[in-house]
């Protein structure tokens, strides 16, 4: 049975890379998903965390000339913004993964490394995460008494 889960409890985590990889010249940022089940203690099923190998990879409408969009007016710094939502007209492409391992192979670089600081990064995150909810737990039940 799935519960509605408190808006509180979603979390986004990102990083900036600096200075950023490109793609053909453009910066690019990757939308993974995370998907983290908590325990079940009356089964005594324990948490579970999935890292989907399906998502995006968005690229920045522009080629990237290594500025900063800060120190460019607005209209010309949201070149380099991946944000395909923006409903503006200037959207960024969008891609799978798939078509970034083709991207790593074809320019020598390695995926599966790459991956695996991905997944590194989620278990550490998620690891502070559920310490953080741990913390705040008891918190609260120490507050109830």
């Amino acid at each position: 049975e799935l519960s509605h889960t408190n808006p509180k409890d979603s979390i986004i985590c990102q990083s900036i890379v600096d200075p950023p990889m490109t793609i053909k010249g453009r910066k690019f940022s990757l939308r993974i998903y995370v998907i983290y089940f908590p325990p079940c203690k009356q089964n005594g099923i324990p948490a579970e965390v999935h890292l989907s190998s399906l998502g995006l990879v968005k690229l920045a409408s522009a080629v990237y000339d290594g500025e900063t969009a800060i120190t460019k007016t607005a209209s010309i710094g949201d070149q380099y913004m991946t944000n395909s939502g923006r409903g503006d007209g200037r959207s960024s492409d969008q891609h799978d993964l798939e078509y970034l391992r083709a991207t790593f192979e074809i320019n020598g670089l390695d995926y599966d490394e790459m991956w695996g600081k991905i997944k590194y990064a989620v278990r550490t995150v998620m690891g502070e995460y559920l310490e953080l909810k741990n913390d705040q737990s008891d918190h609260s039940a120490q507050r109830n008494y």
